[in-house]
């Protein structure tokens, strides 16, 4: 029961993680390598990969 939650949250943060960072990437002003974009970009993927791990299905 846990693999298949960590299995989850791990698939839905590393998709997450791929295309938030793609498409923030276009933002003029946004810094993709400083430690403070790169905060916002996982904060974004773990809150995701938990919203999917209780959400079944919309």
């Amino acid at each position: 029961m846990i693999l298949y939650k960590l299995k989850k949250f791990y698939r839905l943060f590393i998709i997450t993680y791929i295309f938030f960072s793609i498409a923030i990437s276009f933002y003029p002003s946004f810094d993709f390598y400083s430690l403070k974009g790169q905060a916002i970009i996982v904060t974004v993927s773990i809150f995701n990969g938990i919203l999917g791990i209780f959400i079944k299905k919309l």
